[in-house]
């Protein structure tokens, strides 16, 4: 089977020396030279490897919905196009490594840290944790991953230090310069795509516009509802957050006392429909055999 798409799906195979190529008219081209089944998994659409890699997601599944497994490196390199493999790259990389190893936050160059035997004084604390990327020259902190903040804590950086906010939220190209995830709290940066954002490193769901986790509730709506409580501050009223909270405040309210006035009517009405059922059905079956007994004029 071959995933639906609105291009044509027309797969042609041919054989060569070095094995058996098909192509699927109008997308891409694979060469396998195994059996002629993994072609069920070699098969689909580039859009499908294309969009999670512009998300930032280095696993990427396999598109046949039967199929569980993900693809591998070879397979995603052969039918990413030139511009997404360095992404792919990074991504991939970004997801192997441990805590022990961060990306430089403007050039993504990575750098392991290394703790040495000795316990540093007091005075030396913070600044073990300072790094200059080799590859640009970005001096920043290891630990909270931002600029460096010389003189000063991470924990009264975090707090409000203009730098940092300066840093992250600088508009270069048309968006913002970093975003930091919610939970683990390394900076993304964002080449292109949507505002839904997947943390490499934490798998965490998230907006690139305001940096809150995408959170969901049936009949409350969701991170892309304009009038949810878990909606994006940018989707409505941006200038007015008061009003904002609360209109979105009032409709989840709203939600909040409609949902038992329904449960507690629908139970009602059922009720009135059972107990009307028990009056009116042995009047309706009476009124049936009644109506059978005249048609056969017999008597009662």
């Amino acid at each position: 089977e071959v995933p639906c798409t609105n291009e044509p799906t027309a797969i042609e195979r041919n054989l060569s020396a070095e094995g058996e190529t098909y192509s699927l008219t109008g997308d891409l081209y694979l060469t396998y030279a195994g059996l002629a089944k993994r072609i069920k998994f070699a098969i689909f659409l580039i859009s499908l490897v294309c969009k999670p890699v512009q998300l930032g997601q280095a696993d990427i599944k396999c598109p046949i919905t039967e199929c569980s497994e993900h693809l591998d490196e070879t397979t995603v390199l052969y039918n990413l196009p030139h511009e997404d493999i360095i992404k792919y790259k990074y991504f991939l990389e970004l997801s192997r490594i441990d805590s022990s190893t961060k990306p430089c936050p403007q050039c993504k160059h990575f750098t392991t840290f290394r703790r040495r035997g000795h316990i540093p004084t007091p005075a030396k604390l913070e600044n073990k944790y300072k790094i200059q990327c080799p590859s640009c020259q970005f001096v920043w902190c290891f630990k909270c991953h931002s600029p460096w903040h010389e003189g000063v804590n991470c924990k009264e950086y975090k707090k409000g230090d203009k730098l940092l906010r300066h840093w992250a939220n600088e508009i270069e190209h048309g968006q913002r310069n970093a975003q930091k995830c919610p939970k683990c709290k390394i900076h993304i940066q964002r080449t292109e795509g949507c505002d839904h954002m997947t943390c490499s490193q934490c798998n965490t769901n998230f907006c690139y516009r305001c940096g809150e986790r995408y959170r969901q509730l049936r009949f409350f709506g969701d991170h892309t509802s304009n009038l949810s409580i878990f909606g994006c501050k940018y989707r409505y009223l941006p200038e007015r957050p008061h009003l904002r909270r609360l209109v979105r405040g009032s409709v989840c309210a709203g939600k909040l006392l409609i949902t038992p006035l329904i449960l507690i009517l629908g139970l009602a009405l059922g009720a009135v429909a059972v107990v009307v059922g028990l009056f009116v059905f042995p009047i309706y079956c009476l009124c049936k055999k009644q109506r059978k007994r005249s048609r056969t004029g017999m008597p009662w």
